[in-house]
């Protein structure tokens, strides 16, 4: 009679072990995957063509974005800006000059109804024209999804030579790289603004 008294209660602390840890684990909530943006580029020899690549990952429903990519001008000079691509599918990109020091990228991706995943979102080669600094970072970036809001995102982290930069501001100080989901009208309103200058883009080439 003891004995059967003993395995009962052994098997009740037993459940209740299990029962614990299951709760644990349940209230632990699943984190989503934070999408970010990166800088890829290599090393700067003068006289080469070398290519900066922008990465992205972790991103969900992806509709619509642009960034501006800015350099050292006596060091680098754009001279060719390709298309990227995330989960086989292209993301159409076009650019134009803000200034001497600035490009500003945007894409939007018409007739898909969005894309997730990780890849590229352009690939940039510069002409190294003289010795020095580079200084290539990501600003003003923005990305859309599939319902007119913006994308949660961290930017500017950037590997140069095997050296990772995390958001790093010139100071030395962290820069604020993470973009905070703030939906609404304002919001929208950038986002049809950036849809029109696409467009724009486009029927200035044709």
């Amino acid at each position: 009679m003891k004995k059967s008294l003993w395995t009962e209660l052994k098997r009740e602390v037993l459940f209740g072990i299990c029962f614990a840890v299951l709760l644990v684990f349940a209230a632990v909530p699943c984190q989503a995957q934070q999408t970010t943006v990166s800088l890829n580029t290599t090393e700067l020899v003068k006289g080469n063509t070398v290519y900066a690549t922008i990465n992205i990952d972790n991103v969900e429903n992806l509709d619509a974005g642009q960034f501006d990519l800015v350099f050292n001008p006596d060091v680098l000079k754009i001279v060719s800006v390709e298309n990227g691509s995330i989960g086989g599918t292209e993301i159409p990109v076009q650019w134009s000059s803000v200034d001497s020091k600035t490009a500003r990228v945007i894409f939007n991706l018409e007739g898909v109804s969005g894309v997730s995943g990780s890849g590229e979102l352009a690939k940039i080669g510069f002409e190294v024209m003289s010795d020095g600094e580079g200084d290539l970072r990501i600003s003003n970036g923005l990305l859309g999804n599939t319902e007119a809001k913006r994308i949660d995102t961290i930017w500017g982290d950037s590997k140069e030579n095997g050296k990772e930069e995390n958001g790093k501001e010139e100071n030395g100080k962290e820069a604020d790289t993470k973009q905070v989901a703030t939906p609404g009208f304002e919001v929208e309103l950038s986002l049809i603004g950036l849809t029109a200058a696409v467009c724009m883009a486009r029927s200035k080439q044709r």
